[in-house]
């Protein structure tokens, strides 16, 4: 059996695509466990199992919903975690059953955005019994960052996963993208030309290599507090020194942030368009 734990958050749009490609692709017994939150009562009854584990971070909600699949699963059972906006556009169950048997974790590894390094949540497989066995964690934090191809410090979700996985110096399955990145270089990808990952599905997106094309966020001087001091000459001083800093150093990068995230959403919007009118879509990314 294959159980799949999936987040739906605040949006009911990529539910029925998403149930629909696994109905095509999914070729083995398979459950699915989805954490819908913020969304109508009505679609709980389209998945095996649905839950609303409320405001709490991504990373929570899947390991979660693993724990909850661990109470009923066989341990031998496979373990998928499938972002919302993510589906398989190929058979899994042959290409699963091989990864498996050469590791014993397979996910996306990102390194088109800027050389990503962890296990992402987009699509990954295991087994019920080596994720807890490992006590699997999806936690980003101070203490699982690493340098990105830029050598930038960066921490993201699946962080802990891969610091589980070194510290015990077990090997996993990296997953890669195949598709051109023509569109995006991060944003709507086809992995191994099984999985696509649309990546903007829930929320305006502005990605690692956005920030890239729009420049890094300029830090504040030291001569400019993050707070005005009381005194009238005070406030004033400081107010006239974040307008001149805003306009000298930051307005840049935020406009180019600004119309960088407009046409993220634009292209986010055309692709799911897509999606919709052509059930071979995958092919032209």
């Amino acid at each position: 059996m294959i159980h799949i734990a999936t987040v739906h958050w605040m949006s009911d749009r990529w539910i029925d695509l998403q149930l629909e490609y696994l109905r095509r692709n999914m070729d083995r017994p398979y459950r699915v466990y989805a954490d819908l939150e913020g969304i109508d009562e009505r679609h709980r009854e389209r998945f095996d199992v649905a839950t609303d584990l409320g405001p709490i971070p991504h990373a929570q909600k899947l390991n979660a919903l693993a724990d909850l699949i661990a109470e009923e699963a066989d341990p031998r059972d496979t373990l998928i975690f499938l972002d919302g906006d993510a589906f398989p556009v190929g058979p899994l169950g042959e290409f699963l059953e091989d990864r498996l048997a050469r590791a014993p974790l397979a996910a996306v590894r990102r390194d088109e955005n800027l050389g990503d390094v962890q296990p992402h949540p987009s699509f990954c497989a295991t087994t019920v019994g080596f994720w807890q066995e490992l006590g699997g964690d999806w936690a980003r934090g101070r203490d699982w960052r690493w340098k990105n191809a830029l050598g930038w410090t960066v921490e993201d979700v699946g962080g802990k996963l891969l610091y589980q996985l070194n510290e015990r110096g077990i090997e996993w399955s990296p997953i890669l993208r195949t598709s051109s990145g023509s569109l995006h270089p991060t944003l709507f990808g086809v992995y191994e030309e099984r999985i696509y990952h649309h990546g903007a599905g829930f929320r305006p997106t502005f990605e690692r290599t956005d920030r890239h094309l729009a420049g890094k966020q300029p830090p504040l001087p030291k001569s400019l507090p993050l707070e005005p001091p009381d005194a009238p000459l005070g406030k004033l001083l400081w107010k006239i020194r974040a307008k001149v800093w805003y306009l000298t150093k930051k307005r840049g990068v935020a406009k180019r942030e600004e119309r960088l995230t407009r046409r993220n959403l634009e292209l986010s919007e055309q692709v799911f368009a897509m999606i919709q009118a052509d059930d071979e879509f995958f092919r032209r990314l």
